[in-house]
């Protein structure tokens, strides 16, 4: 027969003794997360610079299609069911497709202009996923879960995310007349990265009061307030040290869209965070320790993305 410890035995959970070795252990390893993640996010930036500074239309494709192609990989592989992922070789395909023709005129070619591609990358997979369905027995409302489910995880890792390259090619350009849409790329990465950063050191330092805790434990409203001025102080730096390349980004609007992104960001967060949870998931992958997996690198700018494309689209 077991025995526990005593109430006042050191062993005992609610000894002095094991409370600071249990403060200790949690302190020790929020110390580790923050060193990995603050390694992976050099990294990231490193890797960001280096594809920004050659701008080469073969490496940013590439880059896109990573991406969001890891992601949805890691999208189907949140789900236990066998059914929820048998339509992912459909979506991949798509995928794929999605982006070679809507990066096309990267290449000095247009197939199919870009505001009638999602609409029809969105007929050709619910087709495909209908034609693969067909040939086995129904399973009642199951059969809808499984099509929407891979329908859902295109549009969230693919249609939202390809806003992105929509920005690039826009035909931007800096006072000077030079093209400029890779600038307001770099612009949009870093204030969305800047709003992670930002969330993530003051809710560590000083999160107290729970934000949403039943959709993420972790975040709090002073991580709020930490994502708002990193995000605001980010936009005015760039503002202040390339304004000629991005001209639509004004001293009003510096202020006003890096307030609108960093929130933008933080819900698109939450939504990854509903994601998991109603999957009962804990992490989505582990490309990058202390930060995640594609989906972890890609969620904030599936909403971001497309604000500042229809900004850009209002204000050109």
């Amino acid at each position: 027969m077991s025995e526990e410890p005593a109430a006042n035995s050191p062993d005992s959970p609610s000894s002095p003794l094991a409370s600071a070795s249990s403060a200790a252990n949690a302190s020790a390893a929020k110390r580790r997360a923050f060193k990995s993640r603050t390694i992976s996010t050099v990294c990231l930036i490193a890797l960001a610079s280096t594809a920004f500074w050659f701008s080469q239309n073969w490496l940013f494709s590439i880059v896109c299609i990573l991406l969001s192609g890891g992601a949805l990989i890691e999208y189907f592989g949140l789900f236990t069911e066998p059914g929820f992922r048998r339509y992912r070789w459909q979506t991949y395909g798509v995928t794929v497709a999605y982006f070679c023709v809507s990066l096309s005129p990267l290449w000095g070619v247009e197939l199919i202009e870009g505001s009638r591609l999602d609409s029809l990358a969105l007929a050709l997979l619910l087709v495909l996923i209908i034609g693969a369905r067909i040939r086995h027995p129904l399973e009642g409302p199951k059969t809808l879960n499984e099509m929407t489910a891979a329908i859902f995880g295109f549009i969230y890792c693919v249609l939202l995310f390809g806003f992105m390259s929509k920005i690039f090619m826009l035909p931007l350009e800096s006072t000077h007349g030079t093209p400029s849409a890779s600038y307001y790329v770099l612009y949009l990465v870093a204030v969305t990265k800047l709003t992670d950063i930002g969330a993530y050191l003051v809710g560590s330092a000083i999160g107290r009061h729970k934000m949403i805790p039943h959709v993420s434990p972790g975040k709090t409203w002073q991580g709020f307030g930490g994502a708002i001025l990193f995000a605001v102080a980010g936009s005015y730096t760039l503002y202040f040290t390339m304004g000629d390349l991005i001209p639509l980004i004004t001293p009003v609007s510096a202020g006003i869209l890096a307030v609108l992104l960093a929130l933008a960001g933080i819900l698109a967060d939450l939504s990854e965070s509903v994601l998991k949870r109603s999957l009962e998931a804990k992490d989505s992958g582990h490309v990058m320790p202390g930060i995640g997996g594609f989906l972890d690198l890609i969620d904030s700018m599936v909403f971001t993305s497309p604000l500042l494309y229809a900004y850009l689209i209002i204000f050109n």
